[in-house]
């Protein structure tokens, strides 16, 4: 028994003695990497360990842990962290770094970074959660209202339609295309629609000219920096982000929906004219209807031209990437697929993207790098009539002929089409095909310690197809026996960018950073066209342009430009509380002339940490948590021009030499004078600014003051018939804006179960022409010393309507119920004279208001925009609500009010089927349609839930979220038309729509 019993005691001793070889003690300490501070109730943990253990008071830990480990530690408000530990290793030591929050914010300022805290100029961030709130094909659609003085307004609701966009209101009369965007680093072009939002990391918008001027001859409009998403240090993680949901239209016009009713108003028109010609019966109606029509009136048959085009339509999203950021390498890998149908039947947009980027440490002073991003877009447009001939087509019109097929309604005294049967221009929507490259490589050496050498070289490759076909049975086709168009047009961007950066600190109070950088950007752009007719079928549309019977135009295009630039900047800092910044570029664009080719941009600005000085005192910073004043001014180019703007160019021509036969040749080109002396555009800028925070960071403030002067404006203008020419551009011109943008952020509640936090931004701007030409005040109605360029609505005065027993000097041949409008000048005759300012288009101001709110595990997100202060042309109001079949042959309801002897008291003219009620409006509009255009929009309500981290550890996923989303679901306006926020033209083309969503976020 005593052997057995020693037996078991030394087995006991060579088990136990074999585990301790195999598992150790690992004691380690955190602590921070600024204060050096031990770091108590840090969770560290070893991968493969679901029980992270604390740190003590004093920042130390002991961890049981076998051979190799990957320790990870996190802690709320630092940056989660990854440590490789080796099998001989019992200790280890941890810094960890704060995460970046409010004031420690790191912005991009372009070309480098800066702590938010020590920006001395005016620059806006947003991030790319925040961007990703709401399902945009278009970056810029996200950033509307959310950026103090960056107005974003859409160019059409089409999927995939593209935006205006305006940074501290008007910059030019001959205003470009926006701001320059950098993506990576990169100055790119064009639309931004082929970037995936879910790979944004964050951007930064450069508003005033001592930010922007490190840009110089292309910042005039501002800057836009995007940074996109890179792998972090720590474990793979996989991220999957989808969306499903549909769109619904939001509203259309009220239309007079009632047979009788409509039919009386067609009656009620032809018979103005001429009562006794052409009494109030349905004996007019073979004048007044065609064929079909009767035949429907008869059978009681009504079209809804608008729900036949229109529909519910489904739009989703998914986005698959994956991040390894362990050892010396990171990887980022991201795809997305994107599919939105469009509301009107025909219209969609489709975006494959695909991104990864690498980084690599191959040394202890080498870096280096890649970025890409691809994408591949379909977008199927449809034709503008398509909504504007569905609500305007008589409803007593029918959609389908006898065979099923669309309608093809034809005049049977000329033998042309009637109209354009909507439902068939859905059914041949415009096909463009976008491909798009964006890459870099790059590399870094740290040559001494602190001193950086940084090259890259950036791509930037773009290719649009564009495919269109008109059938025979439109109008565009029919007479031409079908037309297809087919266009190329694309670029090719090289960038080569080499800097150095140099960090001094010569003692504890002074702080140098040194910038200096050379740069080269080359572009060459092609286009061409080829357009063909007379097909033996519309079966094959565009596909088979050889069996064309005609070829009606081939044309092409090619240029290309470079820019080449130097750059340099200083920041100084004293005492961590006195920073100066100051820049100068150097740009020379081969868009301008010889004579004027370079140009020079440089810009300084200050600020003052007043919060950080010792008068301040512990006792007033335990409530006021900062306060800084910055100032800056800079000078900016504006290079956006034609790029024929300096020749005069040659077009072909044929010449009869012998007197009879011609002989071809070239001739100039007449319709514009090139001019070689032509410069920048400059823009000298001055901003004041003030960053505020106070009750422990429950409000901060952000608030600027701009004034910034552009001289030398290019304007294109027009010449003497003896010049032989019919333009010119020239710089002559000089405009003043000046603005305020203020930014509110508001915690209001800040607890363990209840968040409350609120964005609120306003901006407001004045933009005026202060000179045109030597003696001149005034080139158009529109354009005008005092005034922003082409922001006036110049009209006749909407005067009511004449009643009997009214004065009709002014009109001789008017009658009870025709408009009337005032005689401005008092000449006792109405003519163009008496067009005066009935409206501005630029807003007194606009912003945004977003609100975020959590308990425990439930958040809710509502966003909304608004815009007040100006007034918009709405001609269509104007058109579906005064009967004439020269305008439309729909009418409101509204119009059903008009002018009768019985009915005196209305603003609607008589019905009258030749317009004659508004022959008083030689323009055809009076100051009837200037409406005003302010609004408040509600963009986006989101509900979410954050499955807790106990079920998460369950089911081994790091996050996941689920939320439902309304978009764009309520809006207050007065304004009489579809939208205020209708951009340009006056007409609603593509109506605006309400999205809703289900979408999830999932991390493991």
């Amino acid at each position: 028994m005593r052997r057995l019993t020693l037996l078991l005691f030394l087995t006991t001793l060579l088990i136990a003695g074999a585990q301790a070889q195999n598992t150790r003690t690992l004691k380690g300490k955190v602590t921070d990497s600024e204060t050096q501070l031990p770091m108590p109730g840090v969770s560290v943990s070893a991968i493969g360990d679901a029980t992270p253990k604390a740190t003590g008071a004093d920042g130390t830990f002991s961890l049981s842990v076998k051979g190799k480990v990957i320790l990870v530690i996190t802690h709320v408000g630092y940056k989660t962290q990854s440590v490789n530990v080796a099998e001989s290793d019992s200790t280890v030591q941890i810094k960890l770094q704060k995460e970046a929050t409010d004031l420690s914010d790191v912005v991009v300022i372009g070309y480098g970074k800066q702590a938010k805290k020590d920006v001395t100029s005016a620059i806006s961030s947003l991030s790319g959660k925040e961007l990703k709130e709401l399902p945009v094909t278009n970056i810029n659609q996200a950033l509307q209202a959310r950026i103090p003085g960056m107005q974003v307004v859409n160019t059409g609701h089409q999927p995939g339609a593209g935006t205006a966009v305006r940074i501290r209101g008007i910059n030019a009369i001959a205003e470009g295309s926006g701001p320059i965007y950098v993506v990576d680093g990169i100055v790119v072009s064009y639309d931004l629609r082929e970037i995936n939002p879910n790979d944004v990391e964050s951007i930064d918008v450069l508003k005033d000219a001592s930010a922007a001027a490190i840009y110089g001859s292309r910042a005039s409009a501002g800057v836009v920096i995007i940074t996109t998403k890179k792998a972090n240090s720590g474990k793979t993680t996989v991220n999957y982000d989808a969306y499903v949901g549909f769109q619904k239209m939001i509203r259309s016009y009220d239309f007079v929906d009632n047979i009788n009713d409509y039919v009386n108003l067609r009656r009620v028109g032809l018979s103005d004219e001429d009562p006794v010609a052409w009494p109030n019966n349905n004996l007019l109606d073979t004048l007044l209807f065609n064929g079909d029509e009767r035949r429907n009136i008869a059978s009681g048959k009504w079209t809804d031209w608008v729900g036949a085009v229109t529909q519910t339509a489904p739009q989703s999203s998914h986005t698959l990437s994956i991040s390894n950021g362990f050892g010396k390498n990171k990887f980022y890998l991201s795809g997305n697929y994107l599919n939105q149908d469009g509301i009107i039947r025909g219209s969609n947009f489709t975006r494959y993207s695909l991104k990864a980027n690498m980084e690599s440490e191959v040394s202890a002073k080498l870096k280096v790098g890649v970025n890409t991003n691809f994408s591949h877009i379909v977008n199927n447009v449809v034709s503008n009539e398509v909504y504007y001939n569905a609500l305007t087509i008589s409803p007593l019109m029918s959609i389908y002929d006898s065979t099923g097929k669309p309608s093809a309604n034809f005049d049977p005294s000329s033998g042309n089409l009637l109209f354009n049967n909507p439902l068939t221009l859905t059914q041949n929507p415009q096909r463009n095909v976008d491909d798009r490259f964006l890459g870099s490589l790059y590399g870094e050496y740290k040559i001494i310690p602190n001193l950086t050498f940084r090259s890259s070289f950036g791509l930037d490759v773009y290719k649009n197809q564009r495919f269109e076909y008109y059938p025979r049975t439109t109008s565009t086709g029919f007479a031409k026996k079908g037309i297809a168009k087919v266009q190329n047009f694309g670029w090719r961007d090289f960038l080569w960018e080499n800097t150095l950066n140099y960090s001094w600190l010569p003692s504890k109070d002074h702080n140098f950073d040194f910038l200096a950088g050379a740069t080269y950007q080359k572009r060459r752009q092609e286009w061409n066209y080829e357009e063909a007719s007379n097909f033996p079928t519309d079966d094959l549309t565009y596909k088979r342009m050889d069996l064309a019977g005609n070829r009606d135009a081939i044309s092409s295009d090619y240029f290309n430009w470079t820019v080449a630039s130097m750059l340099g900047r200083v920041i100084y800092k004293y005492k961590g509380r006195y920073i100066i910044n100051g820049t100068i570029r150097r740009d020379g664009s081969s868009r301008f002339g010889s004579e004027n080719r370079y140009g020079n941009f440089p810009s300084i600005s200050a600020a003052w940490r007043i919060i950080d000085e010792p008068f301040i005192g512990l006792k007033t910073q335990s409530w006021l948590n900062d306060l800084k004043i910055r100032v800056g001014y800079g000078i900016v180019g504006n290079q956006d021009i034609d790029q024929t703007a300096i020749f005069t160019q040659m077009i072909p021509g044929a010449y009869p030499y012998n007197g009879s036969n011609q002989t071809p040749g070239f001739q100039i080109r007449s319709s514009l004078q090139g001019n070689s002396a032509l410069k920048w555009e400059e823009q000298r800028q001055f901003n004041a600014g003030l960053d505020l925070a106070v009750l422990n960071n429950f409000m901060r403030i952000t608030l600027d003051f701009y004034n910034k002067n552009v001289h030398d404006l290019l304007l294109n203008s027009s010449l003497a018939p003896s010049q032989g020419f019919d333009y010119k551009w020239i710089n002559i011109s000089e405009l003043n804006t000046r603005g305020i943008d203020l930014g509110v952020k508001f915690n209001l509640v800040r607890s363990k179960n209840f968040d409350w936090q609120m964005d609120v931004n306003w901006s407001k701007f004045r933009s005026k022409i202060t000179k045109l030409l030597p003696g001149v005040d005034s080139l158009s109605p529109t354009l005008k010393v005092g005034e922003a360029p082409n922001s006036l609505i110049v009209d006749y005065v909407y005067d009511g309507l004449y009643q009997k027993g009214d004065d009709f000097t002014l009109n001789p041949n008017a009658r009870p119920g025709d408009v009337r409008v005032k005689d401005m000048d008092g000449n006792k005759i109405i003519n163009q004279y008496d067009r005066v300012i009935v409206g501005r288009t630029v807003p007194k101001g606009w912003g945004g208001i977003w609100s975020y709110w959590r308990y425990k595990q439930f958040s809710m997100t509502v966003f909304a925009n608004y815009t007040y202060g100006h007034m918009i042309s709405n001609k269509a109001y104007q058109d579906y609500l005064y009967y004439s079949s020269k305008t439309s042959t729909r009418t409101l309801k509204e119009g059903l009010n008009f002018w009768r002897e019985d009915n005196t008291n209305t603003d609607v003219p008589r019905p009258n089927q030749f317009g004659r009620s508004l022959q008083a409006l030689p323009a055809g509009t009076s100051s009837y349609i200037a409406q005003k255009g302010d609004f408040i929009r509600i963009r986006n309500i989101t509900l979410g839930y954050n499955v807790p981290n106990e079920l998460l550890n369950k089911i081994k996923v790091n996050s996941l979220r689920v939320y439902v989303q309304a978009v764009e679901p309520f809006l207050f306006t007065k304004y009489k038309g579809i939208d205020p926020e209708i951009g340009v033209g006056q007409y609603d083309t593509y109506p605006r729509y309400r999205t809703f969503l289900f979408g999830l976020q999932l991390s493991f």
